[in-house]
């Protein structure tokens, strides 16, 4: 069964399925659960543990999914960045956050954190961080996120 046709680089930015969004990537991706909520024109996604909530910018606001549609959400590494400057950019979720695990690979760290009490990967700069426990401030690019239907596995366009 072929899942989705196409060049490395789509199917890397752009999977069909949850199966392509996992397949390929290194370090994995995270896959996270949760529910699209909506207030109006704006969207949130409502990750499985009830009390972490993270705004959709309108570009993934993805007006064809039903408020309370249960979606997998999922972001990768190098979408997850040390944060800069007094606000997350547009598109972005400033979050602070206690770093459990780090992994110095030479000019990039891998620093392993908890989201919705689900360990998460986020690829830093070397100098981000300097040691597990350090807690620090996060922003993740919503803008590159992707999200799949949770019944079908298939992406929400």
């Amino acid at each position: 069964l072929i899942e989705q046709q196409g060049s490395p680089l789509d199917l890397f930015e752009r999977p069909a399925t949850t199966f392509v969004a996992g397949f390929l990537g290194s370090p994995r991706m995270t896959f996270l659960n949760g529910r699209v909520v909506r207030d109006g024109d704006n969207a949130v996604l409502s990750l499985q543990d009830g009390a972490t909530k993270l705004p959709l910018p309108e570009a993934r606001a993805t007006q064809n999914v039903a408020d309370g549609a249960a979606v997998i959400l999922r972001i990768r590494p190098e979408h997850i960045v040390r944060a800069r400057g007094p606000a997350a950019a547009p598109g972005h979720v400033r979050m602070r956050t206690t770093i459990d695990l780090i992994q110095p690979t030479g000019a990039r760290t891998y620093a392993m954190f908890r989201l919705a009490d689900l360990p998460v990967m986020a690829e830093l700069e070397a100098h981000d961080i300097s040691r597990s426990g350090e807690e620090i401030e996060l922003d993740l690019n919503m803008n590159r996120v992707s999200l799949f239907d949770a019944e079908t596995e298939r992406a929400i366009v």
